[in-house]
């Protein structure tokens, strides 16, 4: 079992220009103060930041900053949106929003934004041999 399964994080689309997950935090996804931990929060961007930047090469990354703009509540539905902000040869930066929702099948462009990540990860030719990212 991975990580991200073990979260309940579920991926609803991968692709090198939007890559979309969600998850709906539980009892266990929370902090001291009774709202979402953000390592949870966190665990969710970087996963689709992974995804994403893992689509058309072998990438790792060198940086990564998360800003929380609003607490997020236990039955609270969460997607993450992963998108490009600069792809290169070597370096590429991505952008995740993560976005309240009512429901898994909202739309996330229109749920509220409750924190941004943003991470940069060093790039290179995927090698013979190395998997593609499963998504799962």
């Amino acid at each position: 079992m991975t990580y991200a399964t073990l979260l309940g994080i579920t991926v609803l689309q991968t692709a090198p220009q939007r890559t979309h997950l969600s998850l709906t935090v539980s009892g266990t996804g929370l902090n001291m103060h009774g709202t979402a931990h953000g390592g949870l929060l966190f665990s969710l961007a970087d996963e689709a930041f992974a995804l994403i930047s893992n689509l058309e090469a072998q990438a790792v990354a060198v940086e990564t900053h998360l800003s929380f703009f609003r607490a997020v509540q236990q039955g609270d539905v969460l997607h993450a949106l992963a998108t490009p902000e600069r792809v290169g040869r070597t370096l590429a930066t991505y952008r995740v929003e993560l976005r309240r929702c009512l429901t898994v099948q909202d739309r996330p462009e229109d749920g509220e934004l409750v924190a941004l990540f943003l991470g940069t990860v060093s790039r290179r030719a995927r090698e013979n041999g190395a998997a593609e990212p499963s998504g799962a």
